[in-house]
């Protein structure tokens, strides 16, 4: 495999969840370009809750960047030292106030490969037991209950347009048929 170099690096800025640089690479061949990228602190996980009956708990939130509600996973970012699965279960109670009897890891993907290192562990949960939602401060979700063959269609109509929530629709399904 040809070797790239990072011949300088600028941070742009360092952030709580993210830094951000300008890297100078050297591609083979030795010509020089710029990429700006974008460095996540913690990976994160990402939820899919499954009851007994077969439905599956999305959360409705503003997202900023996209100045618009989303429908998607519950899902957050792992504490320092908090391994997937117990963030997992740790943010699927927290943001919509259930715990899982059974979680099962589904897949590991990294969003968006040609800026970030952002990666997120996805897990269905199963079992679920009613406990207390516990936000953040700056938490405001809806929680909304859907069927399966509903929430392929919110996917092919564009009402879900979330990555890692249409990854682990589709890797459930998957999964399901095993």
């Amino acid at each position: 495999m040809n070797s790239y170099k990072i011949v300088a690096r600028k941070e742009i800025y360092q952030g709580r969840i993210v830094n951000v640089y300008l890297d100078d690479v050297e591609l083979p061949g030795k010509m020089t370009v710029k990429r700006e990228i974008v460095l996540h602190h913690r990976e994160g996980v990402g939820i899919l809750p499954v009851d007994s009956d077969g439905g599956i708990y999305l959360v409705r939130q503003y997202r900023h960047p996209l100045f618009k509600h989303v429908l998607e996973i519950p899902a957050g970012i792992a504490e320092a030292g908090e391994s997937p699965e117990t963030c997992a279960g740790r943010e699927l109670e927290e943001e919509i106030g259930y715990r899982a009897a059974k979680l099962t890891f589904l897949v590991a993907a990294n969003n968006t490969v040609g800026v970030s290192n952002d990666k997120i562990h996805l897990y269905v949960a199963e079992g679920l037991t009613k406990t207390t939602q516990n936000l953040d401060v700056d938490e405001i979700l809806e929680i909304e209950k859907y069927s399966l063959a509903a929430c392929e269609e919110m996917i092919a109509t564009g009402e879900i347009i979330d990555s890692k929530t249409i990854l682990a629709i589709y890797a459930y399904k998957l999964m399901a048929r095993e």
